[in-house]
């Protein structure tokens, strides 16, 4: 009978190893510890978030950096923050900032894009993009990723047109964009509720149609605007039903918008970067089809330049209901996609 205890003890004494062997061995994969905080199963500890400014053209602008705690920094992730009034505040970008830095290694620097909930037109947007880029790679020399989501994944793009080849990013991680404006709006136009109504608040705050007491309740309903799928029974109350459904109603035609394209994004006047480009685009994506994240890719590898796509489920554009159960479905893909994102030891 003691022998019996004792084999049965020291059997589980070894489980209780191996688990712990395999958890260890999880945890040192970049890949599972990005999905671990992106999924709110882990928040690292280890991760500190400050708030400074960085000087451009004789301008403060705000910025957060994350940094781990203690060990060798790496190098620096510029993260552009998508269309939200809590720009490089918001916890959405906080979520994935932290677990950028915890799986890298890598300082990520967020700066505040003014425009997002104004009409202020792209291409003052872009110049602001590159120049803070090109001011931070200045002050904090290294190794530069870069990250952006949605329609500003697609701005990112259109800004580092301005900036010297010479200190373009490594590799860009874009999580749902686009390539061509025109055919985006033409879906926006066509698809109705189908599209979050953010959509149609960021439209209509750019539209000539709307005055300006009307664009200062647009902007409003903007800033209330919470992380998920937008509220729409909130934007009727802070607009009105006949402000709400003339919002619904008018049709994208920002001329800027429509414009972006493969030629703008990457002009044939220009030398190719040398990077690489990661693309992850929601299936269910209400804001910008999945479809025109793979046509992204697909022209990027017409253009040569390598790049990874992956279509998934475990990261929603807003909504990420029943996530985990999508993300252990994906998980051999997906660490395959962030284990290649998150090696430095690559050079291109």
């Amino acid at each position: 009978m003691k022998k019996r205890t004792k084999i049965f003890f020291l059997s589980f004494i070894a489980l209780i190893i191996l688990i712990v062997s395999c958890f260890l061995w999880l945890l040192s994969k970049p890949s599972v510890r990005f999905m671990l905080v992106m999924n709110d199963v882990l928040s690292p500890s280890t991760i500190e978030e400050k708030e400074l400014n960085i000087h451009v053209e004789s301008e403060e602008i705000p910025m957060l950096m994350y940094a781990r705690t203690g060990g060798e920094k790496k190098g620096y992730f510029f993260l552009i923050h998508g269309l939200t009034p809590k720009s490089y505040k918001h916890p959405t970008i906080k979520k994935i900032s932290q677990a950028i830095c915890w799986a890298s290694g890598y300082t990520v620097l967020v700066p505040h894009i003014r425009g997002s909930e104004t009409s202020r037109d792209i291409k003052y947007v872009c110049k602001d993009i590159a120049n803070i880029y090109t001011e931070l790679r200045a002050k904090y020399p290294g190794r530069y990723n870069a990250f952006g989501a949605c329609v500003s994944a697609t701005i990112l793009l259109l800004a580092l047109n301005d900036v010297a080849l010479e200190i373009y990013p490594e590799k860009i991680f874009l999580h749902g964009p686009f390539l061509n404006g025109k055919m985006l709006a033409d879906f926006y136009n066509k698809s109705g509720i189908e599209v979050d109504y953010i959509v149609k608040l960021a439209n209509a705050i750019r539209h000539k149609s709307f005055t300006d007491s009307e664009k200062e309740l647009i902007s409003k309903a903007i800033i209330a605007t919470k992380p998920g799928i937008t509220d729409r029974e909130e934007m009727k109350r802070i607009l009105g039903e006949k402000l709400y459904f003339r919002v619904e109603e008018t049709p994208v035609d920002y001329s800027e918008f429509k414009e972006i394209n493969e030629l703008t994004l990457f002009p044939k006047d220009r030398p190719l970067p040398k990077c690489k480009y990661y693309i992850t685009h929601s299936r269910s994506d209400n804001i910008i089809p999945y479809t025109m994240g793979m046509g992204l890719y697909q022209y990027l590898l017409q253009r040569g330049l390598p790049s990874r796509f992956v279509a998934t489920g475990a990261f929603q554009h807003s909504d990420k209901a029943n996530s985990l159960c999508a993300l252990i479905s994906e998980i051999n893909a997906l660490m395959d996609f962030f284990d290649d994102l998150f090696d430095e030891s690559e050079k291109l």
